[in-house]
């Protein structure tokens, strides 16, 4: 069977407020990564479905797996994915064998008792050589603002394409967000291998 850990990053914590920004795997098997980046796909036609064409690819490079190992995935991850593709009218992701196995959860009181179940905190008490970027909730809101800005008429050209193109306020902030995810992905796969042994169920709900 085929698993991958699997990260998004989005504007906001409420599908209906913000959109994806980018969706991360990591294939458990071969290491590989594939981060899927607003960056490289053309937009919608508006704030409500800027993300409309990564939601699709996300749901895609989803379903090429079996289940997905996420960190706080189960209340978060997944059900933003399933909130964008509906609110962008594209059909949902097929189920897979398991809906997620979500380590968070197994860093919480009745698995654990660390201080915290947040993944860097879990993350440094299990010395772990990988260190999430350090952000600020600024960094989401301009990568934002940049993103939000290639919905000017000006931008709204047949062949636009966010890859092939300078965004008319730049993109470093998306960019460090970028980078933020791929170090997401390295941690949480890392945390998974240490704590692997205390899993005994696979969320299937």
């Amino acid at each position: 069977m085929r698993f991958a850990i699997f990260d998004e990053e989005s504007t906001k914590l409420k599908s209906d407020q913000g959109f994806l920004l980018c969706g991360g795997f990591k294939d458990l098997a071969t290491g590989e990564k594939t981060i899927l980046k607003l960056s490289d796909y053309l937009i919608g036609t508006d704030r409500l479905d800027i993300d409309h064409h990564l939601v699709v690819a996300i749901r895609d490079e989803l379903e090429k797996y079996d289940g997905v190992i996420t960190w706080n995935g189960l209340m978060f991850d997944l059900p933003l994915l399933d909130d964008r593709l509906m609110l962008c009218n594209e059909k949902p992701r097929r189920p897979l064998f398991a809906r997620g196995l979500d380590m968070m959860w197994h860093a919480r009181m009745g698995k654990s008792v660390l201080a915290s179940s947040r993944l860097d905190w879990v993350a440094k008490a299990l010395g772990c050589p990988f260190v999430k970027t350090p952000l600020n909730m600024n960094t989401w809101t301009l990568a934002e603002a940049e993103a939000i800005a290639c919905l000017e008429p000006k931008f709204q050209l047949g062949s636009f394409k966010f890859g092939r193109a300078s965004w008319p306020l730049g993109r470093s902030n998306f960019d460090e967000i970028m980078v933020h995810n791929d170090h997401d992905l390295d941690v949480t796969a890392w945390v998974y291998d240490r704590m692997k042994d205390r899993v005994q169920s696979i969320s299937k709900r």
